[in-house]
């Protein structure tokens, strides 16, 4: 497919159901949602308009078709590898006949109304099971500059499913049983949606936005994972659930991304949380930590060594 194809035959509501997002009201041919792209908000104010296949975000003033907003939750991966994922999705949910775009004001008369589309199945997980050495997941890894001993303890070789095709990916397990996956062109997520909190038995907690993230930081700082907790968004969107989580640690240091909505999160979470540190500068000229990782590992080390000052703070312990 191409991207004008992909923008006329998949809908837009599959493709965020896909991605773990589901509305949060529906009014008519108007499906709300709590913004996938922005920081998170108690009102949905990201609607997609089902009859014309259209996105719009009242917070930002943006919207479009689907390629301009899978560009967007995607936004590590290329232009092809994005294609390759809608298309993967097109064909897996039988999109071309289901979808029933059309018009204002003008009907499309149905063929064969007795046959029904192929619904969209979403992500199915199929099995879980430790990283090996020497896989092409593994080779992913390494290519994001993190070796397997430090991605062994977090994740697993998840196979999964779209449709009637099966996939392999690295999977990142959130708190309520669904999955992070990831490969080299593939980035997804299975139901439930989630956060993902790995306590650390320490007072001190460290906020990121996705797992890769996560997963540099330990391998730039290997104690960590013994001398602070940890909580993964794995979508800003997730931003509200971890409110109550943050506020039982005395300090809260933040990692998220280096972009419009990393920033306003770190905002609102600096006025909103006591004994919070905003830690982005480490990596000022990188969009975030593992960008940093793989483009300059030897830098990253150093410049991650002196992280834990923390004023009126030792630095034991971090």
């Amino acid at each position: 497919m191409n991207i004008q194809q992909i923008n006329n035959e998949i809908a837009i509501t599959d493709f965020l159901s896909n991605q773990g997002i589901q509305p949060a009201c529906k009014r008519g041919c108007d499906w709300w949602y709590i913004s996938p792209v922005r920081m998170a908000e108690r009102t949905p104010s990201f609607k997609v308009n089902t009859r014309l296949n259209r996105w719009y975000d009242h917070g930002s003033g943006e919207g479009g078709k689907i390629f301009d907003l899978a560009m967007r939750l995607h936004r590590t991966a290329t232009i092809q590898e994005v294609i390759q994922l809608l298309s993967e999705q097109a064909i897996a949910s039988g999109a071309t006949a289901a979808l029933n775009i059309q018009p204002a004001g003008k009907q499309v008369k149905v063929e064969n109304p007795a046959v029904s589309p192929a619904p969209f199945t979403g992500i199915k997980i199929l099995e879980a099971k430790p990283l090996e050495d020497n896989t092409q997941l593994t080779n992913y890894l390494q290519q994001r500059g993190i070796s397997l001993q430090t991605a062994a303890p977090f994740c697993q070789a998840v196979s999964f499913s779209i449709g009637t095709k099966k996939y392999q990916a690295i999977g990142f397990q959130n708190r309520s049983g669904g999955y992070e996956l990831r490969n080299s062109w593939f980035k997804g997520s299975s139901s439930p949606k989630d956060i993902t909190y790995i306590p650390g038995g320490a007072g001190t907690v460290c906020l990121l936005e996705g797992f890769m993230d996560f997963l540099s930081l330990l391998e730039l700082r290997p104690r960590l994972s013994t001398s602070s907790s940890f909580l993964v968004l794995n979508s800003l969107a997730q931003l509200g659930k971890s409110l109550d989580i943050l506020g039982r640690h005395r300090r809260v240091l933040l990692f998220l991304d280096h972009d419009q909505a990393g920033r306003m999160a770190s905002e609102r979470l600096l006025q909103s949380v006591p004994n919070c540190r905003d830690l982005s500068s480490l990596y000022q000229n990188y969009k975030d930590v593992n960008e940093l990782l793989v483009a300059r590992p030897h830098q990253a080390k150093r410049l991650l060594q002196g992280f834990g000052t923390w004023k009126g703070a030792k630095r034991k312990g971090l």
